[in-house]
C-alpha cells in the first residue's frame, strides 16, 4: 500500500531541454555543481550521446521518445519519528528495483500485461525492448549521497538502426501516436508511488513485485558467461539483486557476469 504522504516527489520541478549530450550527463553536472534540486526532471527533446547500460548508446530519433533523468538527495529521504538514516551503496539495490517496478507500472497501464523487467532493469513487452534505466550514484566515502536515474522509453519511433536488441514503441504496440509531455507526468507518478513505498516498507515486498514481473522467469534461456555458453532456467532475483537461474542446481551471478543469448 502507498504512503499516503509521499516523502519526495519525483518530477518536480521539471527542466526541459532541446538537445543535451545525454540528460544523465546533464544531471550529475548539475549535481556536481550544487545546483540540483531532489526530486528534479531533466528531460530531452533529443540526446547526441544517450547513455545506455555498460556504455552502450541509446539509438532515438529527435522529439519521438522519451528521454529523461530523476535526481534525488537521499538525505531528504526521512521518515517522520525516526533516527537520520545513513544510506550506503548496499542501500542501491532497493531503488533500483522500486524503479523498475515503477517505470513497468507506467508501461503496463498502456502496453498491457505483456510487459516485463528484464534483470537487471531494462522494460521489455513480450521479446522486444521498451525502454532502459541508468541509475548512476555518487558517493561521499562510504554514504551514498545522490542518485540520477536516467530513463529511456521508446514512443512514437517506429524506424529504429540495426541492432542485435529487438526495439518497440508505444506507437507500434498500440497503433497511437502519444503526447510525450503527458506520458513524462504520469511516468513521474508512477515512480513516486514505487519509490516512497521502498523509503517506507524496504525492499522486501518490492522485490516480490519485482520477481512477479521477471522476464523470462521460470522459462529456459541460453546464456553466455565469460564466452562459456549454457542454458539455464530463470528463477528470481534476490535482495542483493543478484539473478538466480537453474541447471542442476541453483546459480548466483551479478550483473554484468551474464549475456543473454536470445
Amino acid at each position: 500500500m502507498s504512503p499516503s504522504t509521499p516523502i519526495i516527489t519525483l518530477g518536480e520541478p521539471l527542466i526541459e531541454l532541446s538537445s543535451i549530450d545525454s540528460t544523465n550527463i546533464y544531471a550529475i553536472s548539475q549535481v556536481q555543481h550544487q545546483m540540483a534540486v531532489s526530486g528534479s526532471c531533466y528531460q530531452a527533446q533529443f540526446q547526441t550521446s544517450g547513455k545506455g547500460q555498460q556504455g552502450k548508446v541509446w539509438d532515438s530519433e529527435k522529439g519521438q521518445n522519451l528521454l529523461c533523468s530523476y535526481v534525488i538527495r537521499l538525505e531528504d529521504l526521512q521518515k517522520s519519528n525516526e533516527n537520520v538514516k545513513i544510506w550506503t551503496p548496499e542501500d542501491q539495490i532497493g531503488l533500483s528495483i522500486a524503479v523498475s517496478i515503477g517505470v513497468s507500472d507506467f508501461f503496463q497501464a498502456i502496453a498491457g500485461d505483456e510487459t516485463c523487467i528484464k534483470w537487471p532493469n531494462d522494460l521489455y513487452w513480450r521479446d522486444r525492448k521498451a525502454g532502459g534505466i541508468l541509475i548512476e550514484n555518487t558517493l561521499r566515502g562510504s554514504v551514498w549521497t545522490w542518485s540520477v536515474i536516467g530513463i529511456g522509453i521508446n514512443v512514437n519511433q517506429t524506424q529504429f538502426s540495426a541492432t542485435g536488441i529487438k526495439p518497440v514503441s508505444l506507437k507500434q504496440i498500440t497503433g497511437n501516436h502519444w503526447d510525450i509531455p503527458l506520458l513524462l507526468a504520469s511516468l513521474s507518478k508512477a515512480l513516486t508511488v514505487r519509490v516512497n513505498e521502498w523509503i517506507h516498507y524496504g525492499i522486501e515486498p518490492l522485490l516480490i513485485e519485482y520477481n512477479k514481473r521477471l522476464y523470462k522467469k521460470d522459462e529456459w534461456v541460453n546464456f553466455n558467461c565469460k564466452q562459456t555458453l549454457f542454458t539455464a532456467k530463470v528463477k528470481r532475483v534476490n535482495e542483493k539483486g543478484q539473478l538466480i537461474v537453474e541447471q542442476e542446481k541453483e546459480e548466483t551471478y551479478n550483473f554484468g557476469d551474464l549475456i543473454w543469448e536470445l
